[in-house]
């Protein structure tokens, strides 16, 4: 069991649903913009009020999206907790955050309501966190095999933006919400070989806020550099 899955086991991981890169008619790069302005603003110390959902182990929680990235709670800032959609809106830094009555003050309290009522419904966790408090990146397990495969080769081009970005590897885990569990993906050499090969498109582009020129590069060109 690695630290992430122990994370899940002790009911400590957010999930934050993302979109996947957008792949724009007749270009030939995959637009990451989105996913590069929030991990910037985690490393800028400017990550406030976004939505996650808390998942646990056995429960088949409910996910906005098909695809994000991983949270340890311990590390973020969760200040708002309810156990279904609130209909969050706005940023508290800026004093406009608005949400309905938050159901509990802790993490342990909705996890241990979810553990013990089995609540499958979306929960909703708003929070603030750096870079620190990422621990890996997700896709949801499905039925659709097919698609399921556009959600592993769209997280692997985030994956490669994001080395591109933070200079940081992050893993990639597989959520399977029908069993309530998460499971490492190893992306060995050869099998990022056989992604590689299945692209029609190798380029990443994103142009984040705090960039005066867009970013693009080969997705083969882009060595894992580790912190």
């Amino acid at each position: 069991m690695d630290d992430v899955e122990k994370l899940y086991n002790e009911g400590k991981l957010l999930a934050r649903a993302m979109d996947l890169p957008a792949n724009l008619p007749r270009e030939d790069y995959y637009d990451c913009t989105v996913w590069a302005d929030e991990f910037l603003r985690m490393m800028n110390n400017n990550y406030s009020s976004v939505s996650s959902t808390l998942i646990i182990p056995d429960v088949a929680v409910s996910l906005y999206k098909s695809i994000g990235f991983l949270v340890n709670s311990d590390l973020a800032d969760c200040f708002h907790i309810s156990k279904s959609d609130s209909g969050s809106c706005g940023n508290i830094l800026d004093g406009d955050f608005k949400a309905n009555k938050a159901d509990f003050k802790s993490i342990s309290e909705l996890a241990n309501y979810i553990k013990n009522n089995k609540v499958r419904e979306m929960n909703e966790v708003n929070f603030n966190a750096n870079i620190d408090s990422v621990v890996g990146l997700f896709f949801q397990k499905c039925k659709n095999l097919r698609y399921q495969n556009d959600c592993l080769i769209g997280i692997y081009v985030i994956k490669k933006c994001l080395e591109l970005l933070t200079n940081i590897d992050f893993p990639v885990y597989m959520y399977d919400r029908v069993n309530g569990s998460i499971k490492k993906v190893e992306i060995t050499k050869d099998y990022e070989e056989q992604i590689n090969e299945s692209l029609d498109i190798h380029n990443i582009f994103c142009w984040p806020e705090d960039y005066s020129e867009p970013l693009i590069e080969d997705i083969s060109n882009i060595n894992t550099k580790t912190m």
